[in-house]
């Protein structure tokens, strides 16, 4: 049960102990029993928020895409009570993250916490809470920095698909950029930040999109992050010990083409390699001026909090580093 709550797995453990096959008592059956309808009483608040906020972008005209479980309950698992999600996650134009932001704080919502300064612009979400239980990590890119870089946003959004919740219309990606972002999810979340929900998501969307697995694997390699993708599908059936299909077999098999080397070494590495990572993600910025502006901020926040001596910036730089590895 630890573990479950730990993986965001809980709908799985009640489905196990549903069908008999975890030997439960009676009481344990009922703390599992208690843990779903927790976890579906938020999934449902979180919906209503959703709800909300989709009717407030569409409104104003704001393209979006709603994330991770809060769009793959609904499209990939068989019913939307097996996947738990703990916020909302949506992606939007980072053109619009301006006014997604002002519209936002106009129904109530703030921001969860200050940025370095001059990286509104470079993070790839920016948080936001409400007076309720939500939260709302705010995307302008699918992942953090290089990852985030290499697969644009607007041409996510070009191809994002409809949805809905209540009978209400919602958007999301589509079904081959949902696989491809599930698994530089699942890549990229190490340590405290992995749970093995993002695993179930890759097997999941793996699995329903066999006879695409050639698609999926073209438009990872146009963004160069094939290697990427098909190593996080590799690594979820390992895990799971189920035999990778033929079809993603086969499709792996075929010549790479277009790759990026340093971004491969940053994220493919057993160990993060959290200065790697960002060396990657510098170059893909757009000329030095960007660098430069990304680098400095990180020694000020945005509420103009900023340290007073090189060394104490060094070592402000290095505990970010340290946290990341």
């Amino acid at each position: 049960m630890w573990a479950a709550r730990m993986e965001r797995l809980i709908p799985q453990l009640y489905a196990l102990a549903c069908a008999g096959r975890l030997g439960l008592a009676d009481e344990q059956f009922r703390q599992a029993e208690a843990m779903q309808l927790d976890v579906a009483s938020l999934c449902l608040r979180l919906e209503h928020a959703l709800i909300d906020v989709a009717a407030l972008f569409d409104g104003a005209g704001v393209r979006f895409a709603v994330l991770k479980g809060g769009a793959t309950c609904h499209l990939d698992y068989e019913d939307p009570s097996q996947r738990q999600f703990g916020d909302i996650d949506v992606l939007i134009d980072p053109v619009d993250m301006d006014r997604a932001r002002l519209l936002l704080e106009r129904e109530g919502w703030a921001q969860a916490y200050p940025l370095p300064r001059h990286h509104k612009r470079f993070a790839h979400a920016v948080t936001f809470k409400t007076a309720g239980i939500a939260e709302l990590d705010l995307h302008q890119r699918i992942a953090h920095r290089a990852l985030g870089l290499l697969a644009p946003s607007d041409e996510l959004l070009r191809r994002r698909i409809s949805f809905e919740i209540a009978g209400r219309p919602l958007w999301a990606l589509s079904d081959v950029d949902r696989l491809i972002h599930a698994s530089l999810h699942a890549l990229a979340s190490r340590g405290p930040y992995r749970r093995l929900s993002s695993v179930a998501d890759v097997l999941v969307l793996s699995d329903r999109l066999l006879a695409l697995s050639e698609e999926v694997l073209e438009q990872a390699e146009s963004w160069s992050l094939r290697p990427l993708v098909q190593a996080a599908i590799e690594d979820a059936h390992a895990e799971a010990r189920l035999e990778l299909p033929d079809a993603w077999r086969s499709a792996i098999r075929a010549p790479l083409g277009r790759r990026n080397r340093l971004v491969e070494r940053a994220y493919l590495a057993e160990q993060r390699r959290p200065v790697v990572e960002e060396v990657a993600h510098l170059l893909l910025l757009d000329g030095w001026g960007d660098r430069f502006r990304y680098l400095t901020g990180y020694f000020h926040l945005e509420d103009g909090t900023a340290s007073t001596s090189l060394s104490s910036r060094l070592r402000y730089l290095l505990s970010r580093l340290r946290r990341r590895a």
